[in-house]
């Protein structure tokens, strides 16, 4: 038992050892792993816009199996979709009902042109705008 106390004394001695020249060593280098630089990547957006001289008696759209429906809607209406960064497919429908008029709707995707669907008429009309993009 009494070469424990030895061990450690000589342990600590050692980390405190001259260097050359009576100067002590420098510390040791630990290395430190190296991290990315770049930024974190930006959200994907997906831009619906539908304008025209239409009253959409009722939007439905539905974002990755989440559905939402908004009633006598006026145009122009738009809505932009945030999606986290390598969250992998994404699937769009919008159904558009209107009761005469010209619709014209288009969806871009992080600024790119992704999907359109126009129409006009004299009496009830249904359109629909879909698509999925994935990164």
């Amino acid at each position: 038992m009494r070469l424990l106390p030895a061990l450690a004394a000589t342990v600590l001695l050692a980390g405190c050892s001259a260097g050359v020249g009576g100067r002590p060593s420098p510390a040791p280098v630990i290395p430190v792993p190296p991290t990315s630089g770049a930024p974190a990547a930006p959200p994907h957006k997906l831009e619906i816009k539908i304008e025209g001289t239409a009253v959409l008696t009722k939007l439905t759209y539905t974002i990755d199996g989440e559905t939402t429906e908004e009633n006598n809607v006026k145009l122009p209406w738009s809505h932009t979709f945030d999606f986290a960064p390598h969250s992998g497919k994404h699937v769009y429908n919008i159904v558009m009902r209107s009761a005469g008029g010209d619709v014209d709707a288009t969806a871009t995707v992080d600024g790119q042109p992704w999907g359109r669907s126009s129409g006009s008429g004299d009496g009830e009309s249904t359109q629909s705008l879909n698509g999925d993009f994935s990164d």
